[in-house]
């Protein structure tokens, strides 16, 4: 358990009080909306998850030189894939939801990612067999967003295991380079949802369902821009809202921005920068992965209803715990596994 020795430092606490400051903005909003306490759920639990896979995250570094550990990520795995390969019709096993299946299968590739950087070189066929079944499992459930996204991590994967990147120069291109795309991701999503039709990007991309929410959040957002309209407004006013299937916004930027408002976005975007500090300050090679991931989860959240699932939080909350728990001097040496010295990459230099 030593992961957890010092874990109440003040990165730590500054964390855990964004989250539960976020939360508590949450639960305010809940109290003066007259929608109830159920449409707020997630804004409560997400936090929590989010912690809770930090934690574990941290203590699966510890635990990754190990076999069990592979075998467990591979577990993981096939049970995704099972659930796609068994599940007839668009709801597809274990979520029900193909898009969060397949982000969570992106999260499990990142998670493949980071044994491969820890794993000695003699258990990497295993490793990128699991990985390779990840990506099937992300292509098996017909997610656009989630394919074109898992293809970008598995390279920044290969270029990381292959160069094998030591200074800091490179986490923080990769942190920038996040911080780009998200920020991007989402403005773009908020012009498309305010033009009065779906420009010809969009146009292609998503069906008529989709142009239809983001223009209902679009527009409950500037019915109350600073403080939102409170959590379950959407599902209220929203006229495709019947259908479970579009009951949410189908984007985190719109949703929050709607119920909760510009404050609720500022927390939003405060937690995606410290995820991304969170995994930045760990050993370069893990951080760059989980830089990729956590930005592969926020920009497919601008399109898609994502965060609710709790399964997908928890797991990218995994993926950025290990890179952050891998600046330990100690757990960092155990990188030292790897066949591939300082000496014989140009990136290390």
């Amino acid at each position: 358990m030593r992961p957890f020795r010092n874990v109440l430092g003040w990165p730590e606490l500054a964390g855990m009080g964004l989250l539960g400051a976020w939360a508590v903005w949450s639960l305010s909003s809940m109290l003066r909306s007259d929608w109830g306490l159920s449409p707020g759920l997630p804004y409560l639990l997400a936090p929590v998850a989010l912690i809770v896979g930090v934690g574990f995250g941290s203590w699966c570094r510890a635990h990754a030189p190990s076999m069990g550990f592979i075998v467990a990520l591979g577990s993981v795995t096939i049970i995704l894939l099972l659930g796609v390969l068994l599940t007839g019709g668009p709801a597809k096993q274990p979520l029900e939801y193909a898009n969060a299946n397949a982000a969570l299968a992106v999260q499990v590739v990142a998670l493949c990612g980071l044994a491969l950087a820890t794993q000695p070189r003699s258990r990497h066929p295993a490793v990128s067999a699991v990985l390779a079944l990840g990506v099937l499992t992300v292509v098996l459930n017909r997610s656009v967003a989630g394919t074109s996204l898992v293809l970008p991590l598995t390279l920044v994967i290969g270029l990381v295991v292959w160069l094998r990147p030591e200074r800091r120069l490179w986490t923080a291109i990769a942190v920038a380079t996040s911080a780009v795309a998200a920020t991007v991701s989402a403005a773009v999503v908020v012009q498309a949802a305010e033009a009065p039709h779906f420009p010809g990007w969009a146009d292609r991309a998503f069906d008529s369902a989709r142009e239809r929410l983001w223009q209902d959040a679009a527009a409950l957002w500037r019915e109350s821009p600073f403080l939102g309209s409170g959590p379950g407004s959407f599902a209220k006013t929203s006229a495709l809202t019947a259908d479970p299937d579009t009951m949410s916004a189908h984007s985190a930027v719109l949703q929050v921005g709607a119920e909760t408002g510009w404050v609720g976005v500022g927390f939003m975007v405060l937690v995606a920068l410290g995820g991304l500090v969170w995994a930045a300050r760990g050993h370069a090679p893990e951080a760059i992965i989980a830089v990729a991931a956590w930005t592969a989860l926020l920009v497919h959240s601008q399109v898609d209803h994502l965060l609710d699932f709790g399964s997908v939080v928890v797991a990218a909350g995994i993926v950025i715990g290990w890179a952050g728990a891998s600046r330990s001097p100690r757990l960092a040496a155990s990188s030292e596994q790897f066949d591939v010295t300082q000496s014989e990459s140009p990136f290390t230099r």
